[in-house]
């Protein structure tokens, strides 16, 4: 039996700076849980329910020993639709069309999905060159994210676009953004609702697939794919489904089931994190822990901030590194949100996208 391999993660000084950013971290993350609802007794019965026939159904199917056999192969996007924008002196393409994605009709909560009508059109912003043809990078937000102007400027879009001469796409992930069919500062996904979440990260995965074949029909450049938190969860899991040339996951959070676990605990409700931790076997399907990556270990690189309050390393980027057969890592020293600021970040992914040959 092999030892695992040592923590990879670098011992971080608190100095003031390194102070200030872990306590934006504690404070939006206590913002983010605060929001988070919890179910009242009728839901969370039919979640329950749910989650028992859920379970003996993905058993039956193979589904929790062979999960990338749950992913349906998706159609080309067929009605699209495009529209021209601008964010600041950024002029983008909105594409939209209807992605088709169902569930399968025995899978529970299939009927209640298909009812979330504006899920069901997929959107994304497009930045092209017009003068020659570029190798393109796919951009997956995190949670509560998919607005164009937000996505623009957290992906560094300016320099990516312009500096590194990439045509970027960024999809906007179910339920967020114009999908979703809620309170705009809410999205419902990832939530409680097992099916749903289940579902809407299935659907998110489905989607980037038929992003990467509407681009793919247009161009012989590599395509590479960037996801950012929640957003990792979804290109990660894509890399073991599709095939892009590469995959940048920055700050991913890979393993859902243990991070609500770490908030439900943090609130005391013992209940729901009983039903949680019953429910976990069927994320398989959509965590890159439980996949195999078809990407090229040396086309593989994650970015992780040391102090992460949100996707904690260990359990997050760390384990993801050693289950990715160790690819290039780039620590930073701070939290989840500091990403955007923080020293060095910029400069090891432009390294990367270099070094795979996108940029």
């Amino acid at each position: 039996m092999h030892d695992e391999p040592l923590d990879p993660r670098p011992h971080s000084r608190l100095t003031p700076r390194v102070r200030r950013d872990v306590l934006v971290d504690a404070a939006a993350y206590r913002l983010v849980t605060s929001r988070a609802g919890r179910p009242d007794s009728a839901v969370r019965q039919r979640i329950d329910c749910e989650v028992s026939d859920a379970l003996g159904l993905f058993e039956q199917q193979g589904w929790l020993h062979e999960p990338e056999t749950y992913h349906q192969e998706p159609p080309l996007p067929e009605g699209v639709r495009a529209r021209r924008g601008r964010s600041g002196s950024l002029r983008f393409t909105s594409m939209s069309w209807l992605d088709g994605y169902q569930p399968r009709p025995d899978e529970p909560g299939a009927e209640r999905f298909l009812g979330y009508r504006v899920n069901r059109v997929a959107r994304a912003t497009l930045l092209e060159h017009r003068s020659q043809d570029r190798p393109w990078l796919v951009c997956l937000h995190g949670f509560g994210m998919g607005r164009p102007g937000l996505d623009l400027r957290a992906f560094r879009a300016r320099r990516l676009n312009r500096d590194l001469g990439l045509n970027l796409a960024f999809l906007t992930l179910p339920f967020h953004g114009r999908r979703n069919p809620g309170p705009a500062t809410a999205p419902p996904m990832p939530s409680a609702d097992v099916l749903d979440t289940v579902h809407g990260l299935t659907q998110a995965v489905w989607d980037a697939r038929q992003l990467l074949a509407h681009l793919r029909a247009r161009t012989h450049q590599p395509i590479g794919l960037m996801g950012l938190s929640l957003g990792g969860l979804v290109a990660g899991t894509v890399a073991s489904i599709d095939r892009p040339h590469a995959v940048l996951l920055l700050v991913p959070a890979v393993d859902l089931p243990t991070l609500a676990a770490d908030a439900t605990s943090e609130m005391g409700a013992t209940d729901d994190l009983d039903l949680l931790m019953r429910a976990q076997p069927l994320f398989a399907p959509i965590s890159p822990l439980r996949l195999t990556p078809k990407v090229p270990t040396e086309r593989r690189f994650i970015v992780a901030g040391t102090l992460d309050r949100f996707a904690r390393p260990r359990s997050q980027a760390v384990a993801l590194w050693r289950h990715w057969e160790q690819p290039p890592l780039h620590w930073y020293h701070g939290g989840h949100v500091s990403l955007f600021w923080a020293r060095g970040v910029q400069a090891a992914i432009d390294a990367q996208l270099h070094a795979v040959g996108l940029a």
